[in-house]
């Protein structure tokens, strides 16, 4: 038989209980410790901290200084005024010169340019379809003078200018404009040109015509 007063195992339970038990018991003695804490901090004894000493003001009264003598200015002696002179101003009267004005001479005019020009118009050719035309200009004048002479078409149909020589020509219409030099006093030139038309017919100039001279047709 096995004896009476053999220790029993402990069981699941009772471990767990001892356990609990244990950390209740620690438990209990951390919050002790935390009241008894602040409680020995409040019995410590209170350090008493140094008052500074007041500071004398500083006294309001400023020093006050006196000169003895006060400085005497000094006298300058004046200068005598400078006199000035009144010095003659631009606007002074000055002597007019008079000026005597001699009557202008009026010189004779000139004679009219091309006044003594003499024009000759030939036709060396023709044909029905244009002509072939020569123009002699002498100037009978004393003066050097230019030319300009002009030759008419009328009747002829398309009528136009197709060639000129020893003189510049244009035309207007039917109508041709030759113009050319100087010439000189007593000096000829002879310049020519060439008229293309259009259909059958005569095919001559109408008419001549110098600036400041006559003109004739042979």
């Amino acid at each position: 038989m096995p004896p009476k007063h053999s220790a029993r195992p402990l069981g699941p339970a009772q471990l767990v209980l001892s356990a609990a038990a244990a950390v209740l018991v620690m438990l209990v003695v951390w919050v002790a410790v935390r009241a008894v804490g602040p409680a020995e901090a409040s019995r410590q004894p209170a350090v008493a901290l140094p008052v500074p000493s007041a500071v004398p003001a500083p006294s309001s009264a400023a020093p006050s200084w006196t000169p003895s003598t006060a400085p005497t200015p000094r006298r300058t002696s004046a200068s005598p005024a400078r006199s000035v002179s009144p010095r003659p101003t631009e606007n002074s009267a000055r002597p007019t010169e008079t000026k005597t004005t001699r009557p202008a001479t009026r010189k004779a005019p000139p004679p009219p340019a091309g006044a003594d020009l003499a024009a000759t118009l030939n036709v060396p050719a023709s044909w029905e379809q244009g002509y072939v035309a020569a123009v002699r200009v002498r100037n009978n004048g004393r003066t050097a003078q230019s030319f300009t002479v002009t030759v008419s078409n009328n009747g002829m149909t398309g009528a136009r200018l197709t060639g000129t020589w020893n003189a510049g020509g244009t035309q207007s219409g039917t109508t041709m404009k030759f113009v050319g030099g100087p010439l000189q006093p007593g000096a000829t030139v002879t310049f020519g040109f060439q008229v293309s038309k259009n259909g059958g017919g005569s095919a001559r100039p109408s008419g001549c015509s110098v600036v400041g001279g006559t003109c004739g047709m042979s």
